[in-house]
């Protein structure tokens, strides 16, 4: 008896399955769903926009270095004004000042109309005493109720006034001349001279005159009008100095 070679129904309709599941898988689309790019990867356009936007220069990058420097010293300086408190972070201060001293010895642009639009009160000082002093001790904060302050006007004849307060505004002791530059260089530091022509004593309801008279010369080593500070030295003293 000769045997069948044929498969069986059930063998056939399993091949048929595996056949038919082939080419499903063959001729299934594949997904077309992205990962989401990272939310902190630029866009194309932000990527072309900063290929062309201007870059920022190095001399501007040092502007704006000095311009944040210059605000803090100034408000660690002016720190307590209203209550007459002493700001405590000295270190600080000297190391900002340090900062500037040394931006003002490399050479920065000097423009003389910088110095005008006083007074400028001083608010800190390092190193010898200068006149101020009488009320003042070097290396402190200057938040006193008694002022000194200096005020020079380069467009009305280079007058210069320096003024010390006694017992409050009403009272001080002035010094009053001319200033002039010592040559046309528009870099710092900037060695001005100042001729004291003439003093005045105001206080306890009198007014008199002073015999004080002399010259003198002293460094402008930076200036910040947008801030209103600056840094003048004088034989090694340094004195900082706001404008109100």
């Amino acid at each position: 008896m000769l045997h069948s070679h044929r498969p069986s129904a059930r063998l056939r309709q399993s091949a048929r399955r595996a056949r038919l599941t082939g080419v499903s898988e063959i001729v299934r689309p594949r997904s077309t769903v992205r990962p989401h790019a990272s939310a902190s990867a630029p866009s194309f356009w932000e990527r072309i926009s900063s290929v062309f936007a201007p870059k920022e220069s190095p001399e501007a990058a040092e502007r704006k270095r000095l311009r944040q420097v210059s605000a803090e010293l100034r408000e660690l300086i002016t720190a307590g004004e209203e209550e007459g408190q002493a700001a405590a972070d000295l270190p600080r201060v000297n190391q900002l000042l340090d900062e500037l001293i040394a931006s003002g010895d490399a050479g920065l642009p000097f423009d003389e109309e910088s110095i005008g639009g006083g007074p400028w009160v001083v608010r800190f000082t390092r190193g010898k005493p200068f006149l101020w002093d009488i009320t003042w001790n070097t290396s402190k904060i200057a938040n006193s109720r008694n002022r000194a302050s200096q005020d020079f006007n380069p467009a009305a004849g280079r007058t210069a006034l320096n003024k010390v307060e006694l017992n409050g505004p009403d009272s001080f002791i002035s010094a009053a001349g001319t200033y002039e530059p010592v040559d046309d260089s528009a870099v710092t530091p900037k060695a001005i001279r100042a001729n004291i022509r003439s003093g005045r004593l105001v206080a306890w309801g009198l007014d008199v005159p002073l015999p004080i008279a002399g010259s003198g010369l002293f460094e402008v080593v930076f200036v910040d009008e947008q801030v209103g500070l600056r840094v003048f030295r004088s034989s090694g003293r340094y004195a900082v100095q706001v404008r109100p």
